[in-house]
């Protein structure tokens, strides 16, 4: 029987997979893990190893926070995109960034 963690962990990898358009073949495809793996998981019926979840979510583009310690789903999605304009950022842009969102927080 899954567990918990299993199961809510997996259900939220396949939420972040859907909304990022993929199916579990192409997941599959870019992690070289199989479908029927992808799926186990999915369903809290397998227990990833830390490297078998870190590829799938390297691929996903997300953060373990986001899928176990999800915060509402605005949230996520405004941390995911600042995540992404951070990463696009030139060297200087991101120690720009960095150094105005610490002045908001203090």
């Amino acid at each position: 029987m899954p567990n918990d963690v299993l199961v809510k962990g997996g259900a939220r990898l396949r939420a972040i997979r859907k909304e990022r358009g993929y199916t579990q073949e192409r997941l599959a495809e870019l992690t070289k893990l199989s479908t029927r793996h992808i799926a186990g998981i999915e369903k809290g019926e397998a227990n990833p190893s830390f490297e078998v979840l870190y590829t799938i979510i390297t691929a996903l583009g997300t953060s373990f926070d986001a899928i176990f310690n999800p915060a509402d789903e605005q949230v996520e999605r405004e941390i995911q995109e600042v995540a992404g304009l951070y990463r696009v950022c030139p060297e200087q842009g991101r120690r720009l960034v960095l150094a105005a969102v610490r002045a908001i927080v203090k």
